[in-house]
């Protein structure tokens, strides 16, 4: 049997992405049901880049509807259950991307999926340990520096008494007028979900490495349309990303870079399959 025989129709096709997905959302279930169980450790991993954008004094957070802190629980755990399960989810997606090719082109998808799951984990790692403590820092001081305490001008002229103008206690990141009211869910979800998008942005390399290997989009190609592929990740991070910046930045800048170490390890390999 050739091996234009061995590959899979259309309907084939549809059918194990249908069992690959499924397997996928399983996973993410399992993840989150385990998640559930050590929720209140799950809650002290997701503030700790507060923690540290703020030296070890974080604001109170709050909430505003009865419902609002359970709902947000069940998300915490949804997220972190598909990042826990990411690797799983990862052998899917590379897998029925190998059920489309032959099998000489599957062993080499295979070598990706150990790499793809290390990406991840570095994506959220990153997120977590550099991006998340600088954002909510440079935020947090920025309210702080740019809106200062109410003038005392002519107070003790024009009114009956000495209005107090100082902040009541301490702040969370310094001394400054304005203090952070932190709701949970709006914490939550901007933690929670950039830990995801990073995880996901940093298989870059990979998808350029991909692309490159199997021949459909040459290495010149990608090369040649690097100003557009920057373009498009500027654009896709700024709707990805909360409305700043300073998240759109952080994430564009690392997955343009990897898109570059994507392009040199897929010439250096292209260089020694012509040797």
């Amino acid at each position: 049997m050739g091996e234009d025989q061995i590959r899979m129709t259309v309907g084939e096709h549809i059918h194990e992405l249908r069992h690959c997905l499924l397997r996928a959302l399983l996973g993410v279930l399992v993840g989150m049901v385990g998640c559930f169980f050590l929720r209140k450790g799950l809650f002290q991993v997701i503030s700790w880049p507060l923690a540290v954008a703020t030296g070890g004094n974080p604001p109170h957070m709050y909430y505003l509807s009865p419902s609002e802190a359970f709902t947000t629980l069940v998300k915490v755990c949804l997220v972190t259950g598909a990042i826990l399960s990411s690797p799983y989810g990862l052998h899917q997606m590379w897998r029925f991307i190998a059920a489309g090719l032959y099998e000489k082109e599957r062993k080499a998808v295979r070598r990706y999926l150990l790499p793809s799951i290390v990406l991840f984990a570095v994506g959220v790692a990153f997120f977590f340990v550099v991006v998340a403590p600088l954002v909510l820092r440079f935020f947090i001081v920025f309210a702080q520096q740019n809106f200062p305490q109410p003038p005392t001008w002519m107070v003790d002229w024009l009114g009956d008494r000495v209005v107090s103008t100082a902040p009541a206690g301490g702040g969370a990141a310094g001394d400054g007028y304005l203090q952070p009211a932190l709701r949970l869910s709006e914490y939550v979800s901007f933690v929670a979900v950039l830990s995801l998008v990073f995880g996901l942005g940093f298989q870059t390399p990979l998808v350029v490495l991909f692309l490159a290997r199997s021949g459909i989009v040459p290495i010149a190609v990608m090369r040649r349309f690097r100003r557009y592929v920057l373009l498009i990740i500027l654009i896709l991070s700024a709707i990805i990303t909360p409305p700043d910046w300073v998240s759109m930045v952080a994430l564009a800048g690392p997955m343009y870079l990897l898109y570059e170490v994507g392009l040199a390890v897929a010439r250096l390999r292209h260089r020694r399959r012509e040797l």
